[in-house]
């Protein structure tokens, strides 16, 4: 595999942090700056896991305010739901 170098300039703190998080994973910071950015990069998009979603919002002919309804109570009911588990 052909690979590329890179070199970033981190405030030393910053280093410092990346360091101490490398080393929490038993990494070394370079792999764990590699890591990071594949994960970036073959990570989905937002816009690309929502997509499913807006498709079928869009399909379904649901207007804006009760879409906006259907989740204003499905706030409400976790709420509660979290509410009365806490009161148990």
């Amino acid at each position: 595999m052909e690979t590329m170098t890179l070199t970033i300039n981190l405030p030393k703190e910053v280093g410092v942090a990346l360091e101490n998080k490398a080393q929490k994973s038993g990494r070394n910071a370079v792999e764990f700056v590699e890591d990071l950015v594949i994960k970036e990069i073959e990570a989905p998009s937002l816009d690309e896991i929502l997509a499913p979603f807006r498709r079928e919002v869009e399909a379904s002919g649901i207007s804006d305010e009760e879409l906006d309804e259907l989740f204003t109570q499905a706030r409400r009911e976790v709420f509660k739901a979290k509410k009365e588990r806490l009161k148990a």
